[in-house]
């Protein structure tokens, strides 16, 4: 293995942070035609301008990007089985058949976004939506999407069960420590490449994530997402 840094930056950035707590209100017909999954429903706009109230969360420096030491947890999380699959089988999501995020139809989008905002741990809509403005395109909303398109849909247990956000976040936003970069290499080849597998069933290698050029800046170069 030339290089057993997988996934470095493998879940590096908010992974689809969520509107509204995590019992979603109940579905009307406005919810249907008006809900695109990132606007904020008309029904929450009392909470959300409660929310709003909140501080904002800091915006992240391109410092911070790069090394993120003092986000960094005291262990690195080791991969689980996620506790959300029931949830998101009563929303007729099947983890092992799933579509990319942004193709969910808008009534399953608007009920598995307080599924994303608690397996990362968020407090607020905030953790990937620009506050106030929940069209507004942001580098966290796109990172996410690429998170789910490349790692939930196409990556299972190395038994074959399937992964959601909190497989590898477990409600933190921040999942390896760099601190000692020999331990966080031995703990990618022990969780990422010996305990992940891929459902077309091929081969789990560094590559998988990194691209054959073994790319460690997977979000900027090999997803185009600039910081």
């Amino acid at each position: 293995m030339k290089h057993a840094a997988l996934a470095l930056a493998l879940w590096m950035g908010a992974f689809a942070g969520a509107c509204g707590s995590a019992t979603p209100p109940p579905e009307t017909a406005a919810d249907k035609d008006d809900f695109d999954g990132e606007t904020l429903p008309s029904e929450d706009k009392a909470t959300a301008e409660a929310e709003s109230a909140k501080p904002a969360k800091a915006e992240k420096t391109a410092e911070a990007d790069e090394g993120e030491e003092h986000a960094s947890p005291a262990k690195s999380t080791p991969i689980q089985a996620t506790k959300f699959e029931a949830d998101l089988k009563k929303i007729g999501i099947n983890l092992k058949k799933i579509p990319a995020l942004e193709k969910l139809p808008t009534a399953q989008k608007k009920k598995v976004m307080p599924l994303l905002q608690k397996a990362l741990g968020y407090d607020t809509c905030e953790g990937c939506h620009a506050e106030g403005d929940f069209k507004k395109e942001t580098r966290d909303m796109k990172v996410a999407r690429e998170m789910w398109r490349n790692f939930v849909v196409p990556l299972r247990s190395e038994s074959g069960g399937t992964l959601f956000c909190d497989s590898c976040h477990a409600g933190n936003e921040h999942v390896l420590n760099r601190k000692d970069k020999k331990a966080l290499q031995a703990f990618m080849e022990e969780e990422y490449q010996n305990k992940l597998a891929r459902a077309n069933k091929e081969d789990m290698e560094c590559g998988t994530c990194h691209g054959d050029a073994m790319e460690t800046k997977i979000i900027e170069k090999l997803w185009n997402i600039p910081k």
